[in-house]
């Protein structure tokens, strides 16, 4: 009794009361949001907000219940709760599909989606792993079994498929980056991102040049360019750069070469054979080149409507009209878009408040990171932290129009029990494995 009377006054109390107000400002947002003014006690718990409220009282229940459990029972359990999140996800690709993914166990009127409580389990099994003695992160087999250890679950859920969520798998390089991984990697990695985005780009706009009496796509004259410079730096190597520090310049010179050209290449094919026309609509919305207010740009001119429409202070609690669902003017209002309904009511102030408390949440989860002797407890806390920004970053860039619309929910506000607990049981065992930070060492 002593010991647990000690790690509850270990409890960081600064991230209990950030988690408390993002959940609480969540529910008040998607009550609002289904909002009609004649919802009775009766009804309530039979609508969508009454069934969001049960998972939010569930996840706190559950919350508390972890911060009972031994942290060495979660260490020890992680490998565990990795591997039967893995049977739950290839058991749910023999579910019915629902609205064309088979993502959900439905159990009644509940349903349960495994591909997201997949990031607390990767996050639990990719803590244990790096903090086992002997395993360094500079080895290849390590990062080869990191390697595998991500792509299981993020390969199953592809087939489901749910893409948005699979991306969200990309987050965990910030914590590879933290654990020792190469900044030259981090930097190669960027410039793949950064060539793929100007390939599509090029692409989408069907960009087209006339050199030497020939029509080039715009794909092909980025490649034959890359290729050019990647020459000329090979020169400016070899006369200028010592020759001890020859060979790795080369070597790099070579990657990126080689990375570059495949890409500004293979768009064109994963352009036009990959994507379908929803997705290649997307794309010209996102890039400016047209306009689609009526198909599948209806979402984010919606959603841009609705923002606008709160201008400075907002409208007010429950006075919003464009995100509400009685009248149906924005998507998913409640789930993807419901960042939507907040800046309407609260407006800009409203919606720089919340970007506070969120990066406030952020900030406060990489203290707690940095003052961990546990490495377990370190390398976890930064997996929590960087599914959370991953989130937040695609889903306020969805909802302004700066990312493609890809079904990223916005932690501890969009609609979703699947969502609310697993972003819950994140922050509790990182509460929990924190508390006991004076008096384990693992």
């Amino acid at each position: 009794m002593a010991r647990r009377i000690s790690i509850w006054k270990y409890i960081d109390k600064y991230l209990l009361v950030l988690y408390l107000i993002l959940l609480l400002g969540g529910f008040l947002t998607i009550y609002s949001s289904s909002y009609d003014g004649s919802i009775s006690v009766d009804k309530f718990w039979g609508s969508s907000t009454g069934k969001q409220l049960v998972w939010v009282i569930v996840s706190i229940f559950l919350g508390f219940i972890v911060l009972l459990i031994e942290g060495s029972f979660i260490h020890n359990s992680s490998y565990i709760v990795y591997i039967i999140v893995l049977l739950l996800l290839v058991g749910v690709l023999f579910m019915p599909a629902i609205k064309g993914a088979k993502s959900w166990f439905q159990f009644g009127s509940f349903s349960i989606q495994p591909s997201e409580t997949a990031k607390l389990s990767c996050s639990l099994a990719f803590a244990r792993y790096l903090s086992s003695i002997n395993v360094k992160f500079q080895d290849f087999k390590t990062r080869l079994s990191v390697v595998v250890l991500l792509s299981l679950p993020a390969f199953l859920i592809v087939l489901q498929p749910d893409p948005g969520t699979m991306l969200v798998f990309i987050s965990f390089i910030f914590v590879m980056y933290r654990e020792g991984l190469s900044g030259n990697i981090l930097l190669i990695g960027l410039f793949a991102i950064i060539v793929t985005v100007i390939g599509v780009f090029l692409k989408a706009s069907e960009t087209s040049f006339d050199l030497f009496g020939a029509n080039f796509s715009g794909n092909i004259l980025f490649g034959m360019v890359l290729l050019l410079i990647s020459i000329i730096t090979f020169f400016i190597i070899k006369f200028f750069v010592l020759p001890r520090y020859r060979k790795e310049k080369f070597y790099r010179l070579a990657i990126v070469t080689v990375i570059g050209i495949v890409i500004s290449l293979g768009v064109n094919h994963v352009y036009d054979n990959v994507f379908k026309d929803r997705h290649r609509n997307r794309f010209q919305i996102m890039f400016g080149i047209k306009e689609d207010r009526t198909g599948d740009g209806y979402n984010i001119y919606q959603a841009l409507s609705a923002i606008g429409s709160g201008e400075t202070t907002g409208k007010g609690y429950l006075k919003g009209t464009l995100s509400n669902d009685k009248y149906k003017h924005v998507p998913e209002q409640s789930t993807d878009f419901i960042f939507c309904s907040w800046a309407e009511e609260w407006g800009f102030i409203g919606s720089l408040l919340f970007i506070i408390v969120y990066l406030a949440t952020l900030i406060r989860i990489v203290m707690l990171c940095e003052r961990q002797r546990s490495k377990f407890t370190r390398i976890f806390g930064y997996c929590v932290a960087s599914i959370l920004f991953f989130h937040f970053m695609i889903n306020i860039g969805m909802v302004t129009g700066l990312a493609p619309v890809i079904g990223i929910p916005l932690p501890f506000f969009s609609k979703g029990g699947s969502a609310i607990l697993t972003f819950s049981l994140l922050i509790f065992i990182l509460l929990r494995l924190d508390a006991e930070r004076k008096v384990v060492l693992r």
